[in-house]
């Protein structure tokens, strides 16, 4: 039997993870959780009877798309009927998690797991193995999956992130031509673990047009050796508006804003 921490009688739950050491990849591993505050008190985690819907409660398991579970994952209990009066709390070391929802209201939970990587912080939204609102009075069970990449049931997009190019249209060959980003193709070759310590696989692909603009789309969060062609002629490759070009670019993705990574890449024959 686990215990989580939650504040009770309180329209908000605010807590605090207690962070230390890392474990591969940069990734930390989550010791305590505290809510900082006085007066808190423990809810048992019930593992036996995790899978069944329990009246005025949402509970369920966060784990990775291997099945080993996450440790200190927030998941948010949204009010749909009242602004700002979420529900907040997070997995503890087994990935479990248990709220109370039993206000008169209608709720839709979503989880977000946040760790560093590469020096850098970054918080992904989680896959639900059920997206559709619940009655708090009624309960609910939610288990959410990391996925790197995929379609989002939310209509948010994808849970990858995108390379977006910007191609010099110039041929040095060929004053008269028009270069054109669909004849763009990137190879993608993971330097390490990905953001979730797995391993990647190389990404070979043409350049396609989203909203986001032009470039290689649902990538799953990692660094990168990036190479591109243009109808098979090497491109050479920089980072946006920094440094000279190259045969090649390692690089990272970066913070376009919460939630949303992006490698942005110049390139030129």
């Amino acid at each position: 039997m686990r215990r989580l921490w939650l504040m009770t009688g309180l329209p908000v739950l605010t807590l605090t993870l207690v962070l230390t050491g890392c474990g591969m990849s940069g990734i930390p591993e989550v010791t305590g959780v505290t809510d900082g505050r006085q007066g808190s008190e423990t809810v048992d985690v019930d593992r036996a009877d995790a899978g069944e819907i329990e009246p005025g409660v949402l509970k369920g398991r966060v784990v990775d798309e291997k099945g080993a579970p996450l440790a200190g994952v927030e998941v948010v209990a949204d009010n749909q009927l009242l602004y700002n009066s979420n529900l907040i709390t997070v997995t503890d070391a087994d990935g479990f998690y248990r709220v109370e929802t039993d206000h008169a209201a209608t709720f839709h939970a979503t989880a977000t797991v946040t760790r560093s990587y590469n020096g850098q912080r970054f918080s992904l939204a989680l896959a639900p193995d059920d997206d559709s609102p619940f009655a708090g009075p009624t309960g609910a069970v939610r288990n959410f999956t990391w996925k790197l990449t995929g379609e989002r049931p939310d209509g948010l997009g994808v849970y990858g992130n995108s390379v977006i190019i910007y191609l010099d249209t110039a041929d040095p060959q060929d004053p008269q031509a028009y270069l054109q980003d669909e004849n763009v193709e990137l190879t993608l070759t993971p330097e390490g673990p990905l953001a979730d310590g797995s391993q990647g696989s190389v990404i070979t692909r043409a350049s396609s047009r989203t909203g986001d603009g032009s470039g290689v789309h649902d990538v799953p969060l990692g660094r990168y050796r990036i190479t591109a062609t243009y109808d098979g002629r090497p491109l050479r490759v920089r980072q946006r508006n920094v440094g000279e070009y190259a045969p090649e670019y390692v690089g990272d993705f970066q913070t376009v804003m919460t939630g949303v990574y992006r490698i942005d890449l110049d390139l030129a024959l």
